[in-house]
C-alpha cells in the first residue's frame, strides 16, 4: 500500500514540477497560525477510517480533516500535513486514533494539493473547476461524536460547517480564499445606504405650532379691539 508521501511524490512528476517538493506529517501544525511565505490548505470532509488501539473497535467518519501548510524557498518545496485524529467511543479512557484513508482519497487530496502549489507559488491561473471533489460514498452510522473529535475540540469541525453553508456550490476552498469570498459576498449583499437629508437641530427644535398659536390669538384680540373702536368711532 502506497503512502502518502508516495502519491504526492508521483503528483508531483505527473504535474512536470521540476523543482522537488517533499511532504512529511507534523501533528503541531495550526488552523491560521502560519510562518511568514508559508500558505494554507484545509480540506474538510474527509471519509477516514479509525481503529482503536485498545479495544480493537473500529468505525469510520465523513468529518475526518486535514490540514496542509506549505512553502517553498530556495528552489525547493515543503509540505507538512496533520490529519486530525478520534478517539473510541466505547473505551472510556479512549486515546486520540490516526485515521486511514483510502487510495482514492489520497490520490485525490494529492492531486488538488499540487494544484494549490502551482497557484500559490508557481502563479498558474488554476480554477476551482480544476480541482476534484472528494467523494463521500460510505455510509456512516450515528451522530458524529464531537467530545472525542480533536477538529472538533479546535474548533474546525464548526468552521467547516460555516463554509460549507456558505459556499455549498464551491468545492475544496481554501481557507484564505473561503474567507476572502464570504467576505466578497456579504459586501455584494450588503444594501446600500441611502442618504438621508438631516435638519438644522435649530429648526427641529423651534416651537413652531406654539408661535403658531400665539399668533393666531394676537390676531384674534387685534380683530376685537380694531371693531370696537369702529363701533364707537361712528357713534
Amino acid at each position: 500500500m502506497r503512502t502518502w508521501q508516495d502519491i504526492f511524490a508521483v503528483k508531483v512528476e505527473d504535474m512536470h514540477l521540476t523543482e522537488p517538493w517533499t511532504l512529511q506529517r507534523d501533528d503541531s501544525l495550526q488552523v491560521h497560525v502560519l510562518k511568514p511565505g508559508w500558505k494554507e490548505f484545509v480540506q474538510h470532509r474527509v471519509l477516514g477510517r479509525f481503529r482503536c488501539s485498545q479495544c480493537f473497535h473500529e468505525w469510520s467518519s465523513a468529518k475526518a480533516h486535514i490540514l496542509f501548510h506549505m512553502c517553498r524557498c530556495w528552489g525547493q518545496g515543503m509540505v507538512r500535513m496533520r490529519a486530525f485524529r478520534q478517539a473510541c467511543r466505547r473505551c472510556p479512557n479512549s486515546r486520540l486514533e490516526e485515521p486511514e484513508f483510502s487510495q482514492e482519497t489520497m490520490e485525490t487530496l494529492s492531486h488538488n494539493l499540487v494544484l494549490k502549489i502551482l497557484k500559490y507559488f508557481y502563479r498558474l491561473p488554476i480554477q476551482p473547476s480544476n480541482l476534484l471533489e472528494v467523494v463521500v460514498d460510505a455510509v456512516v452510522a450515528g451522530p458524529h461524536d464531537s467530545t472525542r473529535c480533536e477538529g472538533c475540540q479546535l474548533g474546525i469541525c464548526s468552521k467547516s460547517r460555516l463554509l460549507l453553508a456558505q459556499d455549498a456550490c464551491e468545492p475544496l476552498m481554501d481557507t484564505d480564499e473561503a474567507k476572502t469570498h464570504h467576505s466578497l459576498k456579504h459586501q455584494v449583499m450588503k444594501p446600500h445606504a441611502t442618504p438621508t437629508h438631516h435638519s438644522s437641530p435649530f429648526i427641529s427644535n423651534f416651537p413652531w405650532k406654539w408661535c403658531c398659536c400665539i399668533g393666531s390669538s394676537l390676531l384674534c384680540v387685534l380683530a376685537v379691539l380694531l371693531f370696537i373702536l369702529l363701533y364707537f368711532t361712528k357713534k
